[in-house]
This record gives structure tokens, C-alpha cells and sequence, in this order.
């Protein structure tokens, strides 16, 4: 299983040349001279404190960043270093005001993807840690830096505001073997669908649709399918999953050329933003595949709770798969620890995982890093950034993967962690992470990086659309006007 899950994800994740070959190269023609990081002769001239804000939700990051705050503290005794956890929901806010009120606390801000635009022109510039290689560009995926590089109208990198340090491979379709093993289900499906009842030969979201039917109907678990439609991110997130397979062949939207061949990059809120013929910015849900998606989005929802009695936001994908009342979940990979931890889950050892088939190769799924940057203003910059260097380290990732199941971001990182045998199924993404593809279309893969208002004024706005869509008290063309007019009226470039 895991040579086939190699070939299908292969499609999500061999962008790593995103820049290998473009964005270093512009970073070295535009990053001003590095100066180089205060070194310290011996562990008792490094002291300060460092406090980091820490997201909740995530079962592997939080223990992941204490583990190593810990080790950091045993290393440096004269360094103290405090985790200052915050809700998803109010991290983006606690961020922004300490930032734009240049308060030198939180020393380092942990974000998501969605969130970078909006904290980006706060963070500070890393660009003198990578060139002074106190963080190792050629051991971070190329392809993970996408959401943290501000890229200039002429290609030219004026900021890497972000050090991605956890790989999410998400989503991915996690899957109940003792359900899908059996072989009176498999032969029945075969006959009255004609494809296999095995999500690693899926090639559509009407087949994973076809089988969750048909799985509901015999009643081999209480639900055939759990899907993201939670009401902070979930359903954001979800639906760009959906959105980007359609996409594709829509040429509205206009997928750069060399992308639409299997160069997926990080996430794809990209693809809602596309540059005019006279240089201007458009966006891109007013396209037909954007309603396309929208229909087959209700139509994956439709196996478990509805909305209306329980949004599936990460916290229930983590948690009510577990339960064994679903066949199916599609979710991040940060949570198989949970998964398969016998002492809590009654899935535990009856898992297999499928990249989202949503397409003739397995757009569905790609990938989704976690990163940390740094306050400008904090009291120790170099500090945070020797903190940063000992968090993406191999031996700190062995660890974290020993300890908490985490999933590093860095390739020696995935090839220390894979080594830890609960960790083994990484193992086939080490080559994919060390993988090429000619993508040029910088300038459009970082676009959505200029939104500066995408996470706090677009995104819940096009989360309470589609949620009434889901709820059936709008139709799916209301749900694509209004979003199109209001994020058209509101949208905010730097």
C-alpha cells in the first residue's frame, strides 16, 4: 500500500523545485547582506527569554513545542522559554495586536497557511537566516515556502516572513481496513458500480461519493463518511480541496501550465486570485468550476450530522472518527497518532490512508505546513531564530516523532522521523520531498500572499455563504454572486 500511496501522492507534493531553481535564485539576487546571527562560544552566554504563541487544536503541535521548549531550556539553562497557547479562533487577532502595537511579546508566532498574508507584513524578514545558513534552505521543501514568500510585481523576493517546521499531508482519506477488506462487500460493489471498492484506486469525487452510498446503505458503520464543513476553518479549507480539482480544467481560472501537469503546491488559496490582462487582480469564484465544486462539496457532507446539528471542525474530525461510528474521514495526517492509539481509539490498527481522489491523479490532497516567524520587535531576534534552528533540527524531529507522533518539515527531518517504527508510513514521502518540478509562475503562486485581508474579512465571509448553502437556505449560484460581489468590494492589495 505504501508504493501505491507514493505513486498517488506523488502529484501533491513534487513541487519541491518550486523555487529550487527560481526562488533561490531570486532570493540571492534580492536579499539584502545577511549579518550573521550572534554565535555563542558556550551554551552559558545564551540566555533571554523566549515566549511562543502556540495554537490550539492540533494534537501534535502543542506537546511538539513544549518537548522542545524543554530541550531548548536543558541545553541553554540561562534561556527561558514560555508557551503562550491561544484558540485557533483568536489567534490571528492576539497576533495582529500585539504585532501592529510593537509589543516584543510573543517573541515567535506560530500560523497556518491562511493566516499569512494577513500577519506577513508584520513578521519579520528571515531572509538573513537562510543566507547566513543558520536555517538549511536546501533541507526545507521548496514547495513549503509558497505561503511565506512576498514576491515583487518583476519576480524579485523582497520577504520570507516564515520557517514551515510541520508537514501536514492533508487532506488524505483515511479509511477502516476490516470494512473495505471484506470481500462479499467488494465483490457486490464491483458488480453494481464497476470500479473497485479501494480508495487507492479512486480516481473522482463521484466515486468516493458512489462508495459512501453505498457503504450507508449497509449500514457497516453508523456513517460512511466524515468530511470538513466546521464553521471556523474546516469548511474553508475543505472546500479549496474540492475547488482546486475543478480548476484545473476550468480555463477561468487559468492554472499556471506547469502546475496543471501534477506541480501542486502548498494548499491552493492561490488559485482564487489571478492577475489581469493589465496587470490588475481579479478573483477567480465567479469561474465555472467554482460552482461545480460547490455541488459536489454538499454532496461529500452529506454522510454524516448535518451542519445544522454538528459543523465538523478539526477538533470532530480528530476526535469522532476515533469513535468507530465512520467508515471514512477525510483528514489531516496529523491525527493519525490519535487514530492508532489503542488507549483512546477503536479504530487503532484498522486504518489504511488514500490521497482524496479528485481527479485522474490525486489532486485532492497536498500539502499543508505549519510555520513560525518571528516579532521584529522582540527584546532577542537571534535568540528566536537559534530556536527556531533547534526546532526543525534532526534530532529534535527524532525526538518529537518518538515522543508525540510528530511529522517534521524538513527532509532529514522525515527521514529521521520515519525511522521511528510508529512513524514508518513517512517513509515513502522522503523521496517525494526530494522530488523537482519546473514550476515558473512564481509571481501567481504567491499572489494570494498580498491579499492582506484574506484570512480576516474574505475568509468568513465565504465560510457563513457556504455554510447557509449547506444548511439549503440559499441556492449554490446566490452562494457564488454574493461571495463574488463582497470579496470583489472588499478585497484589500498591498
Amino acid at each position: 500500500m505504501r508504493r501505491s500511496l507514493a505513486i498517488y501522492i506523488v502529484v501533491a507534493i513534487v513541487v519541491v523545485a518550486v523555487a529550487a531553481t527560481v526562488l533561490w535564485f531570486y532570493q540571492a539576487q534580492s536579499a539584502p547582506s545577511a549579518p550573521a546571527p550572534q554565535t555563542q562560544s558556550t551554551t552559558a552566554q545564551v540566555s533571554g527569554t523566549l515566549t511562543v504563541l502556540v495554537p490550539t487544536g492540533d494534537p501534535t503541535l502543542m506537546p511538539y513545542i513544549q518537548l522542545a521548549a524543554n530541550e531548548f531550556m536543558k541545553k541553554y539553562p540561562n534561556v527561558k522559554v514560555i508557551i503562550e497557547p491561544v484558540p485557533f479562533g483568536q489567534m490571528v487577532q492576539t497576533a495582529l495586536t500585539a504585532l501592529q502595537n510593537k509589543n516584543p511579546d510573543p517573541s515567535l508566532i506560530i500560523f497556518y497557511p491562511s493566516q499569512a498574508s494577513t500577519l506577513g507584513p508584520y513578521l519579520a524578514d528571515l531572509r538573513p537566516y537562510f543566507n547566513s545558513g543558520l536555517f538549511n534552505k536546501s533541507d526545507i521543501p521548496m514547495s513549503a515556502l509558497v505561503s511565506v514568500v512576498m514576491v515583487s510585481r518583476n519576480g524579485t523576493i523582497t520577504k520570507i516572513f516564515g520557517v514551515p517546521f510541520q508537514m501536514v499531508f492533508g487532506y488524505v482519506l483515511v479509511y477502516r481496513k476490516s470494512i473495505f477488506d471484506n470481500a462479499t462487500l467488494q465483490a457486490e460493489f464491483k458488480q453494481e458500480y464497476g470500479f473497485d471498492l479501494n480508495p487507492l484506486t479512486w480516481s473522482s469525487w463521484n466515486q468516493l461519493i458512489d462508495a459512501a452510498e453505498f457503504l450507508q446503505s449497509k449500514h457497516v458503520a453508523k456513517y460512511a463518511l466524515l468530511f470538513p464543513d466546521g464553521l471556523q476553518q474546516a469548511i474553508f479549507n475543505g472546500f479549496i480541496t474540492v475547488f482546486y480539482t475543478y480548476a484545473l480544467n476550468d480555463s477561468c481560472v487559468g492554472i499556471p501550465a506547469d502546475v496543471a501537469k501534477g506541480a501542486v503546491p502548498t494548499q491552493g488559496y492561490w488559485a482564487y486570485f489571478r492577475y489581469t490582462a493589465n496587470g490588475a487582480i481579479n478573483i477567480t469564484v465567479g469561474c465555472p468550476s467554482f460552482l461545480q465544486a460547490l455541488r459536489t462539496y454538499k454532496k461529500l457532507v452529506q454522510f454524516q450530522p448535518p451542519i445544522t446539528v454538528q459543523a465538523m471542525e478539526y477538533d470532530q474530525l480528530r476526535d469522532l472518527f476515533l469513535t468507530g461510528d465512520y467508515a471514512m474521514v477525510a483528514a489531516w495526517t496529523s491525527f493519525i497518532p490519535i487514530y492508532n492509539n489503542a488507549s483512546i481509539s477503536k479504530v487503532a490498527g484498522d486504518i489504511a490512508i488514500a490521497p482524496l481522489p479528485g481527479g485522474r491523479n490525486p489532486y485532492g490532497t497536498g500539502l499543508a505546513p505549519t510555520f513560525i516567524g518571528i516579532n521584529p520587535y522582540a527584546k532577542n531576534p537571534d535568540l528566536a531564530a537559534q530556536f527556531i534552528a533547534f526546532l526543525i533540527s534532526p534530532e529534535m524531529y527524532k525526538l518529537g516523532a518518538e515522543k508525540v507522533g510528530f511529522v517534521p518539515a524538513t527532509i532529514s527531518g522525515i527521514e529521521a522521523a520515519s525511522q521511528v517504527p510508529s512513524m514508518s508510513w513517512l517513509r515513502p514521502f522522503v523521496p517525494l520531498l526530494k522530488a523537482g518540478a519546473n514550476v515558473t509562475d512564481i509571481q501567481r503562486l504567491t499572489l494570494v500572499n498580498r491579499v492582506t485581508n484574506f484570512f480576516t474579512d474574505l475568509r468568513p465571509y465565504f465560510i457563513n455563504q457556504v455554510a447557509n448553502y449547506l444548511r439549503g437556505q440559499q441556492d449554490a449560484e446566490t452562494t457564488q454572486l454574493n461571495i463574488y460581489n463582497t470579496w470583489l468590494n472588499i478585497m484589500k492589495v498591498s
